[in-house]
């Protein structure tokens, strides 16, 4: 069965066909066009929502009930965003899998990385969030709306807010794996905030990863993880379908955050 990866973001929705491999080919296509039915917290219109995910699937040449689909959302309260979704997918286009995972998570798979701080700055929002094991640490993530001129500062008390929600014996793995991505996660904000957070933990090793600029870098980074992540044989236990939805409903949502114990803090 083909797994497609789709990346929503406020402005765009960005696709692509599952990979073992670096290469791959990012789509896009343009919510405006269909009057912007997701605002990156809710979705506002269901419609035409559902229209831009049919041109997809239109797109790819492909049958939405053969495929299994992964779904890249911003860091979001659990369940509410996540029905909405599902019924789209599972009771409106009866793909035969679904799963949704936090984009930034999905950026760390495209770096290779299981345990690490991801620090994703988009055009709108920042999203600070905690991995162990690939999992996210859901009560530690933080994220807030950000204006053009993005400040430092409010990024670091979000990465200090953020760990101080999460044991201090995870500290310095965190704090060496620091995955800088998004539209904003340019080399001069990698930088300033590498400085910023070397001055507030003096007696800890800081290391900051930035995700390059190319096909496969910050821009994609969160759909090249989930094209990766999408054809692992180990992740094939976690997809959930039509039956399961609606036999359980939010307990088969519930998958997308049910940490196994191994990677619990």
């Amino acid at each position: 069965m083909t797994k497609v990866v789709i990346d929503l973001g406020t402005y765009s929705f960005k696709y692509a066909i599952g990979t073992k491999e670096m290469i791959f080919e990012p789509q896009e296509i343009k919510c405006s066009e269909y009057g912007d039915p997701y605002n990156g917290k809710e979705i506002t219109d269901p419609d035409q929502f559902k229209t831009i995910v049919v041109k997809i699937f239109e797109a790819l040449e492909l049958d939405p009930f053969k495929c299994y689909v992964l779904v890249g959302a911003h860091a979001h309260d659990p369940y509410q965003l996540d029905e909405a979704i599902a019924d789209c997918f599972l009771n409106e286009l009866n793909v035969r899998g679904l799963f949704i995972a936090v984009q930034p998570i999905l950026s760390m798979y495209s770096r290779g990385k299981l345990d690490a701080l991801v620090v994703e700055v988009g055009k709108n929002f920042v999203q600070i969030v905690p991995a162990r094991r690939g999992w996210a640490v859901y009560d530690s993530i933080k994220v807030a709306k950000i204006s053009e001129n993005v400040e430092i500062e409010a990024i670091t008390d979000l990465i200090q807010e953020s760990l101080n929600s999460v044991k201090e014996s995870f500290h310095d793995t965190l704090l060496q794996n620091i995955i800088v991505t998004g539209g904003n996660g340019t080399e001069e904000l990698k930088e300033k905030l590498e400085k910023k957070l070397t001055q507030i933990y003096t007696n800890k090793k800081i290391n900051l990863i930035r995700v390059v600029s190319s096909k496969t870098g910050r821009h994609n980074s969160a759909l090249l993880g989930g094209c990766i992540l999408s054809v692992q044989e180990t992740f094939n236990t976690l997809w959930f379908n039509k039956i399961d939805y609606k036999k359980t409903g939010q307990e088969a949502l519930s998958k997308v955050y049910t940490v196994p114990e191994e990677a619990k803090l």
